[in-house]
């Protein structure tokens, strides 16, 4: 076993340079992405500050076997230079590591108890760090002979005690935390702690043997585990990014399918509603079914050119939704006057306007308690302000051109095309041409000119659906 390990360490020596410039390349190169994907968040700088640590961890060791042994008062100060920074640095890394995981446990749910341990270890690196600068001028952790060669100090043992009461401290949170973490990190956090423990450890053990003090490379090999740990830790956080984004994916599908599932049962109850109101005027047939297609048709025309410009993707299909139950203040009008075959008189007309705002006071009571703002709102409008006329000679309150809701504008269109090329018990149906030139000349008077040129690109589609209803 002892010859084995010498013969490792023999072989590490005399690639020793070589493997710390690959190091330094490998840091450098994640350095470079993370800075590229950016730091917004406290992990991500965490993770910066660990790779940049490490990139000049790596640094100040080449700098080490470059001076080491060369005569002169400038190779003797970048000896101590390499030295303290190496020191360092690894005290940089444990602050890095200490912020990541606070950040994690902060992250998952239930840690909360953990966090204070996380302000302990910084204390525990604040004080360690003292320490250095004071033994850097006293000698007491190494020295660096006359001969600029790397010389342990009397109590270098003490140099460890701070850096492995930290890592004791994280290894104790991962273990009594080990099944709230997540499944896919929990043995690579207790690795990465215990990691650092080992190797330092065993570079001490190997420092009280003669045979090994003249290897250099038994006194990197808590820097070469660092170094690693902090690769390592990058490949993780990328495979835990890759998992979260998977997690994340599933649960927003899952969100999705349940959206869908709640629209399709608003759907339904909606048209439900509007059928049950419907039921008691017999001269309408399918008149709230149809009106809703001719404001899917319309819309669609109008979102073909300005995009988002007029209206987003989410007001369109509460729109959508909301325009079957445009007549449902009719529910409150009397049987005699809603289902009327003749014209009605002044007072049964008086009435039937009405329908436009019971409908809107009506939805206001039905949906107060709505977490869907805009639903109530869109719906509330069409129900209360589909008969306006753009030159404000229409009711419930006369309204005027841009005062009528856009979405009120639109239905009035569906609303009339509808009854024009509909047969009732008082009227036959009107042919494709007749209700298109009243729905034209209407532009400007009853109905908003800007939707005009939208009407127009709509109309075949108007024709081809009503077709399918002339049997």
């Amino acid at each position: 076993m002892y010859h084995s390990i010498y013969g490792i360490l023999v072989f590490l020596d005399s690639h020793l340079m070589g493997v710390f410039i690959s190091l330094a390349s490998i840091c450098a190169t994640i350095i470079l992405f993370e800075i590229l994907t950016g730091t917004s968040n406290t992990k991500k700088s965490s993770m910066l500050l660990f790779s940049t640590g490490s990139f000049v961890l790596v640094l100040a060791n080449i700098q080490t076997l470059v001076y080491e042994g060369q005569p002169g008062g400038l190779a003797h100060a970048m000896m101590y230079i390499a030295n303290f920074t190496s020191y360092a640095m690894n005290h940089v890394l444990l602050f890095a590591f200490n912020l990541y995981l606070e950040q994690f446990f902060t992250e998952t749910n239930g840690l909360d108890s953990s966090l204070k341990r996380f302000k302990i270890n910084n204390a525990i690196i604040a004080a360690s760090a003292v320490f250095l600068v004071i033994a850097q001028f006293t000698g007491l952790y190494y020295t660096i002979d006359k001969d600029n060669v790397f010389q342990i100090g009397k109590i270098i043992g003490v140099s460890f005690l701070g850096p492995m009461l930290v890592l004791v401290i994280l290894i104790s949170l991962c273990v009594q935390f080990y099944r709230k973490l997540p499944k896919n990190i929990r043995l690579l956090l207790l690795l990465f702690s215990i990691n650092p423990i080992l190797s330092s450890t065993t570079e001490l053990i190997l420092s009280l043997h003669t045979d090994f003090l003249e290897l250099e490379s038994s006194h990197q090999l808590s820097t070469l585990s660092t170094i690693a740990m902090s690769i390592l830790l990058y490949v993780f956080d990328l495979i835990n990014i890759r998992a979260v984004e998977k997690d994340n994916s599933e649960l927003q599908q899952k969100v999705d399918k349940q959206n869908r599932h709640i629209i399709e049962t608003q759907d339904k109850f909606i048209l439900s509603l509007a059928v049950l109101v419907e039921s008691r005027d017999k001269s309408t047939g399918e008149h709230i079914s149809r009106t809703k297609d001719l404001v899917k048709f319309l819309i669609e025309e109008i979102e073909k050119e300005t995009g988002e410009q007029l209206f987003n993707a989410k007001f369109k299909e509460k729109v959508i939704q909301a325009a079957p139950l445009h007549d449902i203040g009719k529910i409150s009008v009397k049987d005699e006057i809603l289902c009327k075959p003749g014209k009605f008189t002044t007072d049964e007309y008086a009435e039937m306007k009405t329908h436009a705002q019971k409908g809107a006071d009506a939805l206001n009571n039905i949906l107060k308690d709505s977490e869907e703002d805009i639903f109530k709102d869109v719906a509330v409008n069409m129900a209360n302000y589909h008969h306006e006329r753009w030159d404000g000679s229409g009711y419930p309150n006369g309204l005027k051109g841009d005062e009528i809701p856009f979405e009120a504008r639109i239905m009035a269109i569906a609303d009339v095309y509808d009854a024009l090329v509909s047969k009732r018990v008082y009227k036959s149906k009107m042919s494709f041409e007749e209700a298109d030139k009243i729905i034209t000349e209407g532009m400007g008077t009853q109905f908003d000119p800007l939707l005009e040129k939208y009407y127009v690109a709509a109309r075949p589609l108007f024709e081809e659906y009503y077709k399918q209803f002339e049997d």
